[in-house]
């Protein structure tokens, strides 16, 4: 099952296109939170590099500067599951409409753990999940803890890139 783009280009298709053997993960990996097995190589070619990718895909076929403005980051899958930031992968692909932001997952993990990141803990959880803008929003239903960060934050920190999903003009 191949990610859907909304415009342009797939991860797949942008990975291929960057010189990496894509695999679809296994189930076992999929369960995990995992979408990707890239597979590159080093300026040694007898050596091969493996890399894990779980892609976060937008929610909305429609183009939004507000979607894109804002990223979700999952500290609880649930009440009894850590969430994907804590998960085996080694990057994030963040789906926006014309790129993905890709981020080492320890990088961001890092980050979101520091006093640089301003998520709230110290506040009461958000009531909404669109109330979460830098404040904990725990799920009633299922116990899940998300929050919302500027996708420009992301963007700011070491070793991102963005792959451009439109051919440049």
């Amino acid at each position: 099952m191949e990610i859907e783009s909304i415009e342009g280009l797939t991860f797949g298709e942008l990975a291929r296109a960057k010189k990496y053997k894509v695999e679809q993960a296994d189930k076992d990996l999929a369960k995990k939170g995992i979408d990707f097995h890239l597979m590159g190589v080093y300026k040694n070619p007898d050596r091969e590099v493996k890399l894990l990718f779980a892609v976060k895909r937008k929610k909305s076929k429609s183009n939004s500067k507000y979607l894109d403005r804002w990223t979700w980051i999952e500290y609880n899958k649930n009440s009894r599951e850590d969430g994907w930031i804590y998960g085996p992968c080694h990057f994030i692909a963040f789906e926006r409409s014309e790129d993905f932001i890709i981020i080492n997952r320890k990088v961001l993990l890092d980050f979101i753990l520091s006093d640089k990141c301003r998520v709230r803990w110290d506040l009461p959880f958000a009531k909404t999940a669109r109330e979460a803008k830098y404040r904990i929003f725990s799920s009633p239903k299922n116990g899940a803890k998300i929050t919302q960060i500027l996708s420009k934050d992301i963007l700011k920190l070491e070793g991102v890139q963005v792959w451009n999903k439109l051919p440049q003009k």
